[in-house]
């Protein structure tokens, strides 16, 4: 299992496929990670956020990223089980979502109970599509949590079912070369096809760290459908940062089911690269940029393959509104509130968060949050689903909703800051917030 970095502990609910436990108290944690530092963060249930040295990227200027990471127990999003599944866990909200790391994360789900859980999955539901996407895991029996290595974070939970020959196998890495390792499945031909769909869009990976890394280990045990694969692996230059290297490995065969009471891996270690082809793995995703982060985050991400601009607004105390025509970067509003991140028709990534935040201590008082269907991009699209993400001195909340086809000015969420105090309350939709909306270039 990977060692974990010093805890950034800081202390909310149904699908048809209902978890043992039926009361949802919160289970929540937060915590800041910058480009050259690395952090765990943990909720008191156990799940867990683990993020490298090297992880956040930097922002579009080149400056160093800083992101609040964040866990939420949310069993209110709908989740599909698979076939022959059953729902284990609840469901956590993994965040900050729409950002693609320059170093994988590792996030674990706590398994309740202490029977037995057989052969456990780990799976994260695609923010495009809502569908389940299997991921490589492990389970620990120790701390009774699965664990997985992702470029992006969303929701995800585990599932089981009775051990089985078609289960997992199991590939244990050993990185014995003095630089970070990324393996990734480069190809695959699997012993049971019906497996295909298991394979994320992501693709497969982990990250290993030179030996002696504090906060990442060096090896470890990755779990993959069984079949016959090549591996992609690749190096980062020690001496030229951003330097690439990579080369792929003969065939491995991964034959016989993993289970903790019969724990059979094979080998893989991995060292220096004789021969190797300058530039990235095929299977390694391109890194996002940082947005700005402060005593207030505010982020709106929604997934469609079709183009769609939404806008983010919000308005402080004095009543001012932060959006797109006031307060966009490199400007400001009158209290600090800047957009530094606009989705438009003209430039629309799928799934690319809008975010606003306050460049200095923003004043006490009522925070209004509210998303405005700006246009539909010449697209039939009756309505989106959107995720609001807010930090507000440390605390983090997560709101899903749905907004509609020209729908204006949705109140999502108000919170309000008192001295160290955060209050969040509830949006008021009988509200009607007229306000003029400036034509886009």
């Amino acid at each position: 299992m990977l060692a974990l970095a010093g805890l950034l502990i800081v202390g909310c609910p149904k699908d048809e496929d209902d978890p043992p436990d039926q009361t949802t108290p919160e289970d929540n944690a937060s915590g800041s990670v910058t480009s050259s530092t690395s952090g765990t963060i943990e909720t008191e249930l156990g799940a867990q956020l683990v993020v490298p040295v090297g992880a956040v990227p930097p922002r579009d200027n080149g400056d160093p990223g800083t992101m609040v990471f964040s866990i939420e127990r949310n069993n209110d999003i709908t989740v599909t089980v698979p076939d022959g599944e059953a729902r284990v866990s609840d469901i956590y909200q993994f965040g900050p979502e729409g950002f693609t790391f320059a170093r994988p994360v590792e996030v674990a789900v706590p398994v309740p109970g202490e029977d037995d859980p057989g052969d456990v999955s780990l799976w994260r539901r695609n923010p495009t599509t809502g569908q389940p996407e299997f991921f490589a895991s492990a389970f620990d029996p120790e701390t009774r949590t699965v664990r997985a290595q992702t470029y992006q974070l969303s929701p995800w939970f585990i599932t089981s079912r009775p051990v089985q020959d078609d289960a997992s196998g199991c590939l244990h890495v050993t990185n014995t070369a003095l630089s970070w390792l990324y393996v990734c499945v480069e190809t695959v031909t699997l012993e049971y096809p019906a497996q295909t769909d298991w394979i994320p869009e992501a693709g497969q990976g982990v990250l290993y760290a030179p030996s002696g890394t504090i906060g990442w280990t060096h090896s470890g045990n990755w779990y993959l459908p069984q079949g016959a694969y090549t591996f992609c692996m690749q190096r980062e230059s020690s001496t030229e940062p951003g330097t690439y290297y990579n080369t792929i490995s003969d065939v491995v065969t991964i034959g016989s089911a993993w289970h903790y009471n019969d724990p059979r891996c094979v080998e893989f270690s991995v060292g220096d690269f004789g021969s190797p082809a300058p530039g990235r793995c095929a299977c390694v995703p391109n890194a996002s940029t940082s947005v700005g982060t402060g005593d207030i985050q505010v982020t709106l991400t929604w997934y469609n393959e079709l183009s769609l601009d939404l806008d983010l607004w919000v308005q402080d105390p004095s009543e001012e509104w932060c959006y797109y025509g006031n307060g966009q970067a490199p400007g400001t509003t009158t209290s600090g509130g800047q957009l530094d991140r606009d989705n438009l028709c003209g430039n629309y990534t799928n799934g690319r968060p809008e975010n606003i935040y306050w460049t200095q201590t923003p004043p006490a008082g009522e925070y209004v949050v509210a998303v405005d269907w700006f246009s539909s991009c010449g697209n039939e699209i009756a309505n989106q689903p959107i995720t609001v993400r807010t930090v507000v001195a440390g605390v983090t909340r997560s709101f899903n909703a749905t907004i509609a086809s020209g729908e204006d000015m949705k109140e999502i969420t108000r919170f309000s800051i008192s001295g160290s105090t955060v209050n969040f309350l509830p949006p008021k939709p009988w509200v009607v917030h007229s306000v003029a909306k400036p034509a886009k270039e």
